[in-house]
C-alpha cells in the first residue's frame, strides 16, 4: 500500500489524534501560564523575571534540541505522553512550593510536547497546513487563560487543567501513532524560493515588533481584556490561515496578510479592531512557516517543529530581557533580534546539511 493509500485509510484516526494533540497543547500551555502567573503572588520581581527567563529558555529554546532527539528516536507517542505527565507533575510540585523545579520541569515538558505534537501532525498529514493550524491554535488561548487564572489566584482553574490533561492522556494512551519519517518523502518542494523566505521573514520581524510593542502598551495601560481578545484572534487566525494556505498561493497570501498586518498592528493601540485584525493575520502565517521548513527538510518533522514553534519566541524573549529593552531603543532591539535570528538559523542550517544526524 502506497503513502497516499495509507494516509487515506488512516485519515479519520489521524484527525482524532491531531485534535487531541491540539487540545492537549491548549491545556499544556494553560498549565504553564497558570504556573508562571501564580509566581506573581508568591515571589518578588527578580524571582518572577528569572523564572520567566528560565521557562522561555527551556520551553522555546529547548524545542530544537528536543526535536533533533525525537527525530533520532523515530516515534512520537512516548515523548508526547511523557511531556504531558511532566506538566501534571510540575503543577503538583507548585503546590509544594518547589518553584524552580516546577518551572524547569514545565519548560522541558513544553519543549518536548511542541516538538512531538508538531511532528505527529506533520507526519499524519504531510503538506497540509490546516492541521498544523489546528494543532497550534489552542496554545495561545490556553496560555492567556492560564496566566490570568494564576495571577488572579483562580484556584479551580488548576483542577480544570489537571482534568483536561488527564483526559487527553487517556486518549493518547489508546491512540495509534504513526511511525513517521518515511511518510514525509512524498512532499514536493515548491512555491517559495530563498528570496521569498527572506522577504517573508523580514516582513514578519517588522510585524512581530509591532505586535510586541502593542502588548506592552496594553499591559502598561491595564487593558488586560484586550489580551484575551488578542489570544482569540490569534487562535482563529491560525485555523483560518491553515485552511487558506492549502487553497491559495503561498506568496500571494503572505504578501497580502503582511501588507495588512503591519499597519494594522501599528494602529492597534488606537482601535481594538485593528489590533485584532493585525494579530489574526500575523498568526495566520504560522502554518505556512511550518510547511515552508517542512518542504526544506521533509524527513525531520520534529526538528522542523522545534525551529518553527520555538526559536523565534526564544529570540524574542532573550531580546526582551536584554539591556536594550530597558534602554527603550526599539531600533537596537530589532537589529539585535535580526542578527540573532540570522546567526542561529545559519548555524542550524549548516548543522542540518552536514551533521550526520540529518544525513542518514
Amino acid at each position: 500500500m502506497d503513502v497516499i493509500s495509507r494516509l487515506s485509510a488512516g485519515g479519520s484516526r489521524y484527525q482524532r489524534i491531531v485534535l487531541a494533540l491540539g487540545v492537549g497543547h491548549g491545556f499544556s500551555d494553560a498549565a504553564a501560564g497558570y504556573l508562571i502567573g501564580s509566581l506573581s503572588q508568591q515571589s518578588d520581581f527578580f524571582q518572577i523575571g528569572s523564572a520567566v527567563l528560565l521557562y522561555n529558555a527551556l520551553a522555546f529554546g529547548g524545542q530544537l534540541p528536543a526535536g533533533v532527539w525525537i527525530d533520532r528516536l523515530g516515534h512520537y507517542r512516548s515523548p508526547a505522553i511523557l511531556s504531558l505527565l511532566g506538566m501534571l507533575l510540575a503543577l503538583g510540585l507548585l503546590y509544594y512550593q518547589l518553584i524552580w523545579i516546577s518551572v524547569g520541569l514545565a519548560g522541558i515538558s513544553s519543549a518536548f510536547f511542541h516538538a512531538a505534537g508538531g511532528a505527529t501532525t506533520l507526519v499524519c498529514f504531510p503538506g497540509k497546513a490546516q492541521f498544523v493550524g489546528l494543532f497550534s491554535a489552542f496554545g495561545v488561548l490556553g496560555l492567556a487563560l492560564g496566566g490570568w487564572a494564576g495571577a488572579t489566584q483562580v484556584s479551580w482553574f488548576c483542577y480544570v487543567v489537571v482534568a483536561g490533561l488527564s483526559m487527553v492522556l487517556v486518549v493518547l494512551l489508546n491512540a495509534t501513532f504513526p511511525l513517521g519519517q518515511r511518510l514525509n518523502r512524498s512532499i514536493e518542494r515548491r512555491s517559495l524560493d530563498r528570496h521569498d523566505y527572506l522577504m517573508i521573514v523580514l516582513l514578519m520581524a517588522i510585524a512581530l515588533r509591532s505586535a510586541v510593542w502593542n502588548c506592552l502598551q496594553l499591559i502598561y495601560s491595564h487593558q488586560y481584556e484586550w489580551l484575551f481578545y488578542m489570544a482569540i484572534a490569534a487562535m482563529v487566525g491560525k485555523v483560518v490561515g491553515g485552511w487558506l494556505t492549502d487553497r491559495i498561493s503561498w506568496k500571494v497570501y503572505a504578501l497580502i496578510a503582511l501588507t495588512v498586518a503591519i499597519p494594522a498592528l501599528s494602529w492597534g493601540h488606537r482601535k481594538l479592531v485593528w489590533l485584532l485584525l493585525g494579530t489574526g493575520l500575523l498568526q495566520s502565517l504560522t502554518p505556512m512557516s511550518v510547511l515552508a521548513w517542512q518542504r526544506i527538510y521533509p524527513n525531520r518533522p520534529a526538528a522542523v517543529s522545534g525551529l518553527s514553534f520555538g526559536l523565534a519566541i526564544a529570540i524574542g524573549g532573550l531580546v526582551s530581557v536584554s539591556p536594550l529593552a530597558m534602554s527603550g531603543s526599539v531600533l537596537a532591539q530589532l537589529l539585535l533580534m535580526g542578527l540573532l535570528t540570522a546567526g542561529l538559523y545559519y548555524v542550524f542550517l549548516r548543522l542540518f546539511r552536514h551533521d550526520s544526524v540529518f544525513d542518514r
